[in-house]
C-alpha cells in the first residue's frame, strides 16, 4: 500500500491529500521557467515544448511519489485525462466553489470505500511551483467531507469572498514543490490570488483506463515528443480486446513493447 495509514485516513475524510516537496528546487526551477515561457514567451520554446506535460513538466507525468498513490486509489492501469499549467498573477483567480454532492454512483467522479480499500473515480493532482500559505490566501480550496456528502451543496457554503467564506471550507499550507491530490467529486474552487508573488501550477487528471471525460486538448506534436513511457498515459481508454485470443489487455507494457502511434489528438475531428 502506497499511502500511509494516516494519509489514508486523511484523504478519505478530507477528499484530498498533500504530499509537500516532493520535487527538487532545481526541478522545480526548470518547471516554472517552462511555464513562463508558455505564457508570456511561446516562441521560445520548441513545439513540442509549448505545452505540459512535456519538456521539464514530463517528470510529473509518472513521477514515482504520485503514481504510487494513484495506483492504490484509483487502479493499476491509469491514463491522463488532460493536463494543463497556470501561471497566475495577484487578482486572477481560477473558479468558484463546484462539484461535490450526490455523485457517488458515477462510474467517472464517485468515491466509493470497499473492504479497507478507496476507489476514487478521477484524481487531480496538483503540483505547487509556489510555496502555499493558507494564512496567507491559500492554494485551491476544499469543502472537506463533500466527496462523499448524499446532498447537494448548500449555497450558504459557496461564496468566496474571505467575509462570507463557509466555516467548512479549507485550503493548506505547503513548499513548493508539494503535491496535492483530490478526487473530483470534492466541492472545490480558486479564489482570486492575494499575494505579490505569482502562483505556478500544473494540474493533471487521472482516471482509471476504462473511463473518458475530457476532450484531450494537448497538442499531437507534444504527445510525439514525450518518451515511449510516459505516452503511454495516454493510450486509448480500454480495458481488454476479446476479438483476438487471449484477449489484448491495454496495459502500459503492451503500448510501450508495440509500435502503436502517439494518440490522435487532432481537435478538428
Amino acid at each position: 500500500m502506497a499511502l500511509t495509514g494516516e494519509e489514508r485516513f486523511r484523504f478519505d475524510l478530507n477528499g484530498y491529500l498533500v504530499r509537500p516537496a516532493i520535487l527538487t528546487a532545481e526541478e522545480i526551477a526548470e518547471i516554472r521557467d517552462q511555464i513562463y515561457r508558455i505564457r508570456y514567451d511561446n516562441t521560445s520554446l520548441p513545439p513540442a515544448h509549448r505545452q505540459v506535460p512535456s519538456g521539464p513538466s514530463s517528470i510529473l507525468i509518472d513521477h514515482p511519489k504520485v503514481i504510487d498513490v494513484l495506483h492504490e486509489i484509483i487502479a493499476e492501469d491509469i491514463r491522463i485525462e488532460n493536463s494543463y499549467c497556470a501561471w497566475r498573477e495577484k487578482g486572477e483567480r481560477h473558479g468558484e466553489f463546484h462539484s461535490g454532492g450526490p455523485r457517488q454512483n458515477d462510474p467517472i467522479f464517485g468515491y466509493r470505500c470497499h473492504e479497507g480499500r478507496i476507489f476514487a473515480g478521477m484524481v487531480r493532482v496538483i503540483f505547487e511551483l509556489t510555496e502555499i500559505d493558507e494564512a496567507r490566501g491559500g492554494g485551491t480550496w476544499f469543502i472537506p467531507g463533500s466527496h462523499k456528502a448524499n446532498f447537494p451543496m448548500h449555497p450558504d457554503h459557496l461564496p468566496l469572498e474571505p467575509d462570507k467564506r463557509s466555516a467548512f471550507a479549507r485550503s493548506y499550507s505547503c513548499p513548493a514543490g508539494s503535491a496535492v491530490f483530490f478526487t473530483e467529486n470534492s466541492c472545490h474552487a480558486g479564489p482570486i490570488w492575494e499575494r505579490d508573488d505569482p502562483r505556478v501550477i500544473v494540474l493533471n487528471a487521472y482516471s482509471h483506463i476504462a473511463t473518458h471525460w475530457h476532450r484531450l486538448t494537448i497538442a499531437p506534436e507534444v504527445i510525439a515528443g514525450l518518451p515511449r513511457e510516459k505516452q503511454a498515459y495516454f493510450r486509448e481508454p480500454w480495458v481488454a480486446d476479446f476479438s483476438v485470443e487471449p484477449p489484448r489487455k491495454n496495459t502500459q507494457e503492451r503500448y510501450i513493447n508495440s509500435d502503436i502511434p502517439p494518440i490522435d489528438t487532432d481537435l478538428k475531428n
